[in-house]
């Protein structure tokens, strides 16, 4: 790598791809401070992060970097309590994990259309073609009691539309897929519980999640580049190898790495062509409005987070963040993020009101002993996995890297990941410009 390099985003991805760089970078980050949405907000003594970020490490560089010197000190090593409210009714997640506990006639039909899926004569068509879409994905690896049940609900709940509309990479590998005996000892009780991705995960003691970012960010700060917040970029002309900030300066660049969202960027671009605005104009994300709300502990289900399959909850997750670190409300206390996934303009008002009566309707608060409640909305918060995706995203993609430009994060790339694969990410597009 010679000259400079412009790293475009200071969340995760751009953080750990200017660290990488080592040297003559310029990172700039569009908002006032550093982090992207991984960030931690206090107010009237309780600590919210812009919804639920649980640290996930499996790469062994990654896993010391954050163990030793990012948060070096200040980790808890927390075993996942989850549920799943359905049916008036709390079970463990995963749901087709756990069925002990749920109606007979429910566990009956799970366990026979997990069956027919897996082994049966009318799955077979299935498990012999190319999957369309998630639907037939979970119908293939599930069957149809465990989709109608819970993931065909939750997930049209959670992106807006039925899965039918989504294409089979929407996020399969994040789905825990059980044997049949793994099925049949979760209906009799017999289930353990370290299924799944996130059956264990690492969080700040102190300071919210946002103190992986201090961490992070002092690191890059020490090193031979420049940090500038507040620096929003407005246009970027690849020809010139130069790019416009929203306040008029402008900036001459070697190299180039983008975190910013994919669907944003070839609006920025002077002089792309059609098909690739087209492209990136049919990039399509959902919105997420988090309802966080702090209240008296007046008992209830414990648990770090809660899925509800159900349409009538009009919220898809609650998450109780401190029931993950008791730091995160004031003592004799309990906080909660109830989330809502719309497309389109949301009514904070009328939000606010269906997460505390739903809360209140799972015996998890007191109406009359809240003392916080509050609204956000997230404009991208998941890429919608539609039928256009795929191709949209490899032809955005396409053009920036045929002009040599690094993407990287979540929604740089354009995908659905954790925290660490941002971080991975991140470094991997700084090893490529190197």
């Amino acid at each position: 790598m010679s000259g400079r390099t412009i790293v475009v985003g200071g969340g995760l991805a751009g953080l750990a791809c200017a660290r990488e760089l080592g040297s003559s970078f310029v990172l700039l980050e569009a908002e006032e401070r550093l982090g992207g949405l991984c960030r931690t907000d206090q107010v009237s003594g309780f600590s919210f992060d812009w919804t639920g970020h649980w640290l996930h490490a499996r790469d062994p560089e990654m896993r010391e970097l954050i163990s030793q010197k990012w948060l070096a000190g200040n980790l808890l090593d927390v075993q996942r309590r989850a549920l799943i409210y359905s049916e008036g009714r709390w079970t463990q997640f995963p749901y087709q994990f756990h069925l002990e506990g749920l109606p007979a006639r429910t566990v009956a039909d799970c366990l026979l259309g997990f069956i027919e899926a897996t082994v049966g004569p009318e799955g077979r068509e299935l498990r012999e073609r190319p999957l369309h879409n998630a639907a037939e994905f979970i119908l293939r690896h599930l069957g149809r009691g465990f989709a109608q049940r819970f993931m065909f609900p939750y997930n049209q709940k959670l992106y807006t539309v039925p899965c039918d509309q989504l294409s089979p990479e929407w996020g399969g590998r994040f789905i825990p897929r059980p044997t049949l005996p793994e099925v049949v000892a979760g209906a009799i009780g017999l289930s353990s519980d370290d299924a799944g991705y996130n059956a264990t995960f690492w969080y700040p003691r102190e300071g919210g999640i946002e103190s992986l970012v201090r961490g992070l960010a002092a690191d890059v700060r020490g090193l031979p580049g420049e940090v500038r917040t507040s620096a929003r970029v407005a246009a970027i002309d690849l020809g010139r190898r130069s790019l416009r900030l929203a306040s008029g300066e402008e900036l001459c660049f070697d190299s180039l790495a983008l975190t910013a969202p994919l669907s944003a960027v070839a609006r920025m671009l002077t002089g792309a062509p059609a098909a690739v605005r087209d492209a990136a104009d049919s990039l399509q994300a959902v919105a997420v409005t988090v309802v966080e709300v702090g209240a008296d502990d007046v008992g209830g289900e414990r648990f770090h987070w809660a899925y509800y399959p159900e349409p009538r909850f009009p919220f898809y997750r609650i998450g109780s963040p401190s029931e993950v670190n008791l730091a995160l409300a004031p003592k004799g206390c309990r906080s909660f993020a109830v989330e809502f996934s719309h497309r389109g303009k949301a009514e904070h008002a009328k939000l606010i009101e269906q997460a505390l009566e739903g809360l209140a309707a799972c015996g998890l608060i007191d109406r009359a002993r809240v003392r916080l409640s509050r609204a956000r909305t997230i404009p991208v918060a998941y890429v919608l996995f539609d039928h256009a995706h795929a191709a949209a995203r490899a032809a955005v993609m396409d053009y920036l890297s045929g002009n040599g430009i690094q993407v990287a994060g979540r929604y740089g790339r354009w995908e659905y990941s954790s925290m660490e694969d941002a971080l991975l990410s991140g470094r991997e597009a700084a090893r490529k410009l190197k």
